[in-house]
């Protein structure tokens, strides 16, 4: 693969990463100021950590979404551009019409010599028997 085409493909990967990345950003942010705001008001009013930490179960609940969609988007657009990355380099590779085109240049040349092999052989036998017509496979054997 030449570089021009690794660059589009970086790019691309770039590309969906940042678009996750500021979706779970706008989640985990949200998450911080909607959580962070219950649980500093739940604090002050009774000191307890775990009482703020149980009123602040929406952030933590949407900071939690949010990084479950960035992980979620960077393994999919990994996955997205290396499978777009390896189709490409194999419709290079691979030629389909190219390796069909080579088959069929191979069997014509064979079925070329085939056919002279058999009207060589058909000769030498009119030679063998004379003047008389051979008809290969006419069942007159």
């Amino acid at each position: 693969m030449d570089s021009k085409r690794s660059a589009v493909h970086a790019g691309k990967y770039f590309l969906l990463t940042s678009l996750f990345a500021l979706v779970a950003l706008a989640f985990v942010a949200g998450g911080a100021v909607l959580g962070g705001a219950e649980a500093l008001d739940t604090y002050n009013a009774t000191e307890s950590v775990t009482q703020a930490l149980s009123a602040a179960w929406l952030g933590i609940l949407l900071a939690t979404v949010g990084v479950l969609v960035y992980r979620f988007g960077k393994a999919w657009a990994l996955y997205k551009t290396l499978t777009d990355a390896t189709e490409e380099a194999l419709e290079d590779t691979y030629d389909t019409q190219r390796v069909k085109s080579d088959i069929v240049s191979v069997l014509d040349d064979r079925l070329s010599d085939m056919q002279t092999d058999l009207q060589s052989v058909n000769r030498e036998l009119r030679k063998v028997r004379g003047d008389e017509q051979f008809e290969f496979g006419n069942g007159d054997d």
